[in-house]
């Protein structure tokens, strides 16, 4: 009867683990957190070349921190030089993908936009999966209930149905707060793109019209 009951128990943890893969992450891969060059905490999809160098972190995606790579650590030199180095090679690197990237500041608003709407329509997703997850736990409490007022004991596979669907609603929360601070992180990435595009390839200014009076204008006496 112990081994019946640890089989259920097992299946529903398998069935629940797939549909919380399936239905909640599937189109969604490691993420990554780091610290931008104003030391704000950004979660994202990929690691910046300018920011590896300091360490990040990498996210299942469920939130929770698999791997941690440190700071790469250079070589001491005269005091400032080797920070000061390294900033201008980051701001390089930088300078030179948005140049290879982009032609004008209006591909970047495109890219940006794309960017925010894919992660618009994950945060739909996981707050869809958050109110499916309240209506299975308030199905499953009621039917509990039932079962307390007729005296009965509460299935194991129920009381484990329960433990899983609050394990999923919690993981869900998580993930809607790391994807919620992705999206500002990212329409606040492009704004600054879109800024340093603009630095680097300056919007040409028409020429002002003449001040002289054409060949063909009556002159003044006649």
């Amino acid at each position: 009867m112990t081994n019946l009951s640890n089989n259920s128990k097992y299946s529903w943890r398998l069935v629940l683990a797939l549909f919380c893969l399936v239905s909640m992450v599937a189109e969604a891969g490691n993420l990554f957190r780091y610290r931008n060059s104003e030391g704000n905490l950004v979660i994202d999809h990929q690691v910046p070349p300018e920011y590896i160098s300091k360490g990040y972190e990498v996210l299942s995606s469920t939130g929770r921190v698999v791997e941690t790579v440190p700071p790469h650590q250079p070589v001491e030199a005269e005091e400032g030089t080797v920070s000061d180095a390294a900033s201008q090679a980051d701001q390089l690197k930088e300078d030179q993908f948005l140049l290879r990237s982009y032609s004008d500041a209006g591909e970047i608003d495109a890219a940006g936009e794309r960017r925010l709407e894919q992660l618009a329509r994950e945060i739909e997703i996981i707050e869809s999966n958050r109110a499916k997850n309240a209506e299975q736990l308030e199905r499953a409490r009621a039917r509990a209930v039932r079962h307390q007022l007729a005296g009965e004991k509460i299935p194991e596979a129920l009381l484990a149905r329960m433990d899983e669907v609050t394990g999923l609603s919690r993981d869900a929360q998580q993930m809607l707060l790391l994807r919620r601070q992705e999206y500002d992180a990212v329409a606040a990435r492009y704004e600054r793109y879109k800024a340093r595009f603009r630095t680097l390839n300056p919007e040409k200014i028409p020429s002002q019209l003449p001040t002289t009076a054409p060949a063909s204008s009556p002159s003044a006496t006649d």
